[in-house]
């Protein structure tokens, strides 16, 4: 196999054979820029591979007119087409000689782990090269140096350019395959002390940094250390520490386990948990920042002042030598990268050698399309949305009439909008945190959401084109023609093809707009598989995690929390051992009919109420059973449903107002209703369903609640469970008598116990960063709790967002023995290994000693 070279090799002659991707790097790394090194596997290996399996019919003939006669308008037929291509081209063996070539050179990268990138040369005469975005359109692979792993992922970065995707792209661009030179770069993947990305313009530059191997970072796990630079003089204007508590490696190779990340890489990392100390420590020294500055100056001088930078810092080989920083990935905008080319033409022709780094260049996957204007705000859902925006003041009273697909634009989201959140492709609110409506809801529909974002309804028009990253916490306004340029790419949405030997195909809701709602679930697992129709809501499937995993035997519970019907189907097939917070309110909206329920009373339709609310629950309970539902009733707070019941008197602090249990004292109209509901439920035959008594303040109120549940008849059901939910702090000092009077458990709700503890509204976005479930105080309050239902011997659970979002935390939870942990639909798989990996963790250490 004489179809490699390394970078250092690479002339312009090759670039045709090399791709952009690999041309690129081979300048940075001939002019004396950090650059990995490495080696391309050149076009021609993968045309001569195709001869030695006479695929080239119908593989390079004109896909339409072949023998496969392939539709790319029919969804079905483009994903079967494309997974045979596919499967023949990862099942074919490579020659003898061509393994042992690879080995051979592999063995000079003296890695661990090597990660293979499609480099990608289009036909010039097309001019596709320039004016075609094909970032993120063919995955990179990760692989052990062995032979055979490394054999196996050169063919399956070779099946990259057959996705259903890809063949979209291509036939939809006019690009012929056989006009298509698909090279592959192979560059070792080496540990690393700090990674991160550099995002420079002209007045600002932006630094990103976190511990390990960067997929932290890429995956939105950690809020990262961050810099801001001034570029003209590098001095460091702004520095804030992150919060960095996971980090991935390549040691203890036997253990290694597969990541998904949002690139669609699947890399065999480890995960661990930093230290406290490492916590408050940067990330990036001062040394390697500055180094890192200097390089972003260099660039500056050289293409212009607007680019994006991907850098690693690997830790050093030995004793004797140093930490490296090295670049791993670069981009220009556009705009400022013409403006950059025409001012070095004359220094590139007096070099022969050039840094035109094209933002065609598919060596950065980048977070969204360059776009002149960005806000930010607290990502509360993770995932990506494109589409039009519908800036909502107040509450539409018709919402039929807003177009499906949009992302809403609003002040503050409130529950009773929840038919339009359900058709919406995202949302952006000024007001709210991590635990707000919007935030819970959002995860739960698998769709992006981004809160805290000032001046957001006054900023943005509906109608106009909006990027929202849910991840990072980011806000695009686009113009229609950068739409219009990524369309094509985007439309890979409509048939993916994530994972190895399995499409994934997702559903796009028609707007009244030339333009769809465009979107992909960043976080989905590869092997989900999604309707071809949208029946419901764009996302409602879009992150139903494959049931075909083996996942390790756990003792500690993992619950779900729930409130959407429509999530029930997705969230019963996860590896869960029940619903742990059902939440009553939400649920409700769509059974009210845009009514508060005091109206249903006063209007006599109370059983009729009573009979919509049970067939309700019984809906989560059939789907779960036997596994338990614990049903949290009513936790009404004024002023988010107002808009149901305009006339009810306002409350200056509705937080701390007439919610919870004390509501039910001086009104138990609505809980004796839904305890009418749930006896009906029971009667019906499913005894998994108990009930969760909200923001309890005292045992008086318990002890009133419990006299109404027993007047149902419930306390008399052999398996039924009566639970209060542990969030106001008096439960601190009373949980005892709690449970002298009749509590049969309890469920940590951290979010109000939080804000409580120590003073912060949950729902103010300025205060975001005061709001912190890790704070001692509160971990010391979940420690308490959990000791002493241990000691009473009753069952505690948590249900708040601090397991899904703090993955540390759960680390000490299994340890201090909590019996069940209750997170959002989004978080289960990862929750479900953090978990797996806790008790791995106690039981060698117990075994140790």
């Amino acid at each position: 196999m004489d179809n490699f070279l390394w970078l250092d090799q690479i002339q312009k002659s090759d670039r045709s054979q090399v791709g952009e991707k690999a041309f690129y790097l081979s300048h940075l790394a001939q002019r004396g820029y950090p650059v990995i090194p490495g080696f391309a596997i050149e076009a021609q290996a993968l045309r001569e591979f195709l001869e030695s399996i006479h695929w080239l019919d119908p593989l390079f003939a004109d896909l339409p007119n072949s023998s496969l006669h392939l539709d790319i308008d029919n969804p079905r037929q483009l994903q079967l087409v494309a997974r045979a291509i596919r499967q023949e081209i990862v099942a074919a063996a490579l020659p003898a000689k061509w393994l042992e070539t690879l080995a051979s050179i592999s063995a000079h990268l003296e890695a661990p782990a090597l990660i293979l990138r499609p480099s990608l040369a289009l036909p010039s005469q097309t001019g596709m090269g320039r004016d075609l975005k094909i970032s993120g359109l063919l995955d990179a692979h990760v692989c052990f140096s062995s032979q055979d792993a490394l054999a196996a992922a050169v063919k399956r970065v070779w099946a990259e350019l057959f996705r259903a995707r890809s063949l979209l792209f291509w036939r939809r661009n006019g690009i012929q395959l056989q006009q298509i030179n698909v090279a592959i770069l192979v560059q070792p993947l080496h540990n690393s002390v700090a990674a991160g990305v550099l995002q420079a313009n002209s007045n600002l530059w932006e630094i990103k940094a976190t511990c390990g191997l960067g997929i932290a970072l890429v995956k939105g796990e950690v809020l990262p250390d961050y810099y801001q630079v001034q570029p003209e003089s590098g001095a460091v204007l702004i520095r804030k520490l992150g919060v960095k508590t996971i980090a991935y490696n390549l040691e203890e190779l036997k253990s290694w386990q597969r990541i998904e990340t949002k690139s669609g890489l699947n890399l065999p990392l480890q995960t661990y948990l930093l230290s406290e100390e490492q916590q408050k420590q940067y990330a990036l020294e001062e040394k390697y920042l500055q180094e890192l500055i200097q390089l972003a100056q260099q660039f500056k001088a050289e293409i212009g002042s607007a680019f994006t930078l991907e850098w690693t810092l690997t830790a050093k080989a030995s004793e004797s030598t140093a930490d490296r920083l090295y670049i791993t990935k670069i981009r220009t905008d556009r705009e400022m990268e013409n403006n950059a080319t025409s001012k070095q033409v004359s220094r590139e022709t007096k070099e022969n050698q050039t840094l035109q780094l094209k933002t065609q260049d598919s060596e950065l996957k980048t977070s969204g399309p360059s776009v002149p204007q960005l806000f930010r705000g607290i990502g509360a859902a993770g995932g990506r949305a494109i589409a039009l925006a519908q800036v909502i003041i107040e509450p539409s009273e018709n919402p039929e009439t807003i177009p499906t697909g949009r992302i809403l634009v609003v002040k503050s989201f409130h529950p009773d909008w929840l038919p339009l959140l359900k058709q919406a492709a995202g949302v952006i609110a000024e007001q709210g945190g991590m635990t707000c409506h919007a935030g819970i809801v959002a995860r739960e529909l698998g769709i992006p959401a981004v809160v805290g974002v000032r001046n957001a309804t006054q900023s943005i028009e509906s109608d106009q084109l909006v990027m929202v990253d849910g991840d990072r916490g980011e806000i695009y306004l686009l113009r229609e023609q950068e739409m219009a340029n990524q369309e094509l790419v985007s439309r890979e949405d409509r048939v993916l093809s994530m994972g190895q030997g399995q499409e994934e195909q997702s559903s796009i809701s028609n707007t009244q707009h030339p333009i769809p709602a465009l979107w992909r679930n960043t976080t989905a697992s590869p092997n989900a598989e999604l309707p071809l129709a949208n029946t419901q809501h764009p996302m409602a499937n879009a992150q139903l995690p494959t049931t075909n995993t083996q996942y390790p035997i756990v003792a500690t519970q993992l619950l779900v929390n729930l409130s959407q019907p429509s999530t029930i189907k997705r969230a019963a097939s996860l590896p869960v051992d029940g619903v742990g917070l059902l939440r009553s309110e939400l649920m409700m909206l769509e059974v009210l009919e845009g009514q508060h329920p005091s109206r249903w009373v006063t209007l006599g339709q109370r059983q009729e109420l009573i009979e919509l609310l049970a067939q309700a629950v019984s809906q989560f309970a059939s789907a779960f059973a036997p596994r338990p539902v614990f049903y949290r009733s009513l936790d009404w707070r004024a002023h988010e449903f107002q808009s149901l019941a305009p006339l009810l008197p306002t409350e200056v602090n509705p937080m701390l107002g007439m919610r919870g249990t004390f509501s039910y004292l001086q009104d138990p109209t609505l809980f004796d209703i839904e305890l009418a509901a749930l006896h009906q439920v029971y009667e019906s035959g499913y005894t998994n369903i108990n009930l969760l008594l909200p923001f309890v303040r005292t045992v008086e109120e318990f002890s009133f609640c419990k006299s109404r549940v027993e007047k149902a008849g419930l306390l008399y059901k052999s398996h039924f469970q009566l639970w209060i939910m542990a969030e106001v702090p008096s439960i601190l000092f009373l949980l005892p008598d709690y449970i002298k009077a009749g509590c049969m458990g309890i469920s940590i709700g951290t979010n109000d116990l939080t804000q409580l503890l120590l003073g912060v509204d949950r729902d103010r976005s300025e205060m975001a960063r005061a709001f912190d479930e890790r704070h001692p105080a509160v971990m010391k309050a979940i420690f308490q709790l959990i000791q002493m239902a241990k000691e009473a011997g009753i069952p505690c659970s948590i249900c708040g967002q601090a397991p899904a979002q703090y993955p540390e935390v759960i680390d000490r939870l299994v340890e201090w023995g909590i019996t069940s942990i209750s997170v959002s639909l989004d978080a289960v798989e990862r929750t479900y290994s953090a978990i797996a990996r806790a008790e791995q963790r106690l039981l060698v250490e117990k075994a140790r000693g």
